[in-house]
């Protein structure tokens, strides 16, 4: 491994910046909620400026996230945006909307930018397509195989992201569906409501509750587990895998903190004693699992299955 890989993180707000530095994170995802899916936390005006500045004081790298799925209005709003934050100095603005590319690089013609879809990016053509129109990194699907990933990364012409730890995002929809099934609800009496910090899906065949959230940009529905690789990174970092992702959404600061203090010993051990780490591997993998919530287990995700439907036809 020449290099190690950036280890990614998106704080809640400023004061976590820190934290999650001293703990290990090298990059942090920042966003606006009115052009962010589904940030963590929102940072606007002072508070972004205060971010920006704290990150690079810490030698860490700061990213703007802008994925939402951008609709006529809320590009003319982006447009505005991308006016009044022109002169910060972001690493790079990450997005899934093609709108939003063209207005950063109307605006921003300099502004590295990264395609983050966590849906679309499944095959090495299409992210060497917008290597092809600028992209500096891609954010690869969640339901990719690590023989895929590792293959992509091969023939890849920009810099390789993966989640490596986390709830995955599975479904998103501009819709905002719990609404809808609440009115639906009501027509008969029945008086549910959204829980603050959202609802959970239980699939009784899988035994398995999916986190179910809605915000002004629709609804988001993650993954019944969290991927865990803390103990199987060595394969991602012989390839030299350009950024790993932590996704925090599920993790209070105290826990987050703590999976990104053993993922920086995991990527260490790795980089210099492989078989010191296979050794000590489920260690760190049972310390991760301690850090979850009670309704939460730990899987590899896709990494070593392929996605399989079964046959509904009779």
């Amino acid at each position: 491994m020449k290099k190690q890989p950036e280890l990614l993180v998106a704080p809640k707000s400023v004061a976590e910046i820190s934290l999650l530095a001293e703990a290990g994170a090298s990059a942090f995802v920042v966003g606006d909620v009115r052009f962010a899916l589904n940030a963590r936390g929102s940072f606007q005006g002072r508070v972004l400026e205060e971010a920006l500045d704290l990150s690079h004081s810490l030698n860490t790298r700061v990213y703007l996230l802008a994925d939402a799925i951008f609709s006529n209005a809320l590009s003319a709003e982006f447009a505005t945006y991308l006016q009044e934050i022109k002169c910060l100095p972001f690493n790079g603005i990450r997005v899934a909307d093609l709108g939003a590319y063209m207005l950063i690089r109307q605006i921003l013609p300099e502004m590295p930018i990264q395609f983050v879809d966590a849906m679309m990016l499944t095959n090495y053509f299409t992210v060497n397509y917008w290597a092809s129109k600028g992209m500096t990194r891609a954010r690869l699907a969640h339901e990719l195989t690590l023989d895929e990933v590792l293959e992509i990364k091969r023939c890849a012409k920009c810099e390789i992201e993966v989640l490596i730890q986390g709830a995955p995002l599975m479904f998103t929809s501009r819709r905002k569906l719990v609404d809808n099934y609440l009115d639906f609800q009501r027509l008969f009496g029945k008086n549910l409501a959204l829980a603050e910090d959202g609802n959970l899906l239980f699939d009784e065949e899988r035994d398995l509750y999916y986190p179910i959230t809605q915000n002004e940009h629709g609804t988001h529905i993650y993954g019944g587990n969290d991927v865990c690789m803390v103990d199987a990174l060595a394969e991602l970092l012989t390839a030299e895998i350009d950024v790993l992702y932590i996704e925090g959404y599920m993790y209070d600061i105290e826990n987050l903190v703590e999976v990104i203090r053993l993922y920086k010993m995991a990527i260490e051990l790795a980089a210099v004693d492989q078989e010191k780490y296979i050794k000590i591997g489920m260690v760190l993998y049972n310390e991760v699992v301690k850090l979850q919530q009670k309704f939460r287990k730990t899987d590899r995700g896709f990494y070593y299955k392929p996605t399989i439907y079964k046959n509904q036809s009779k």
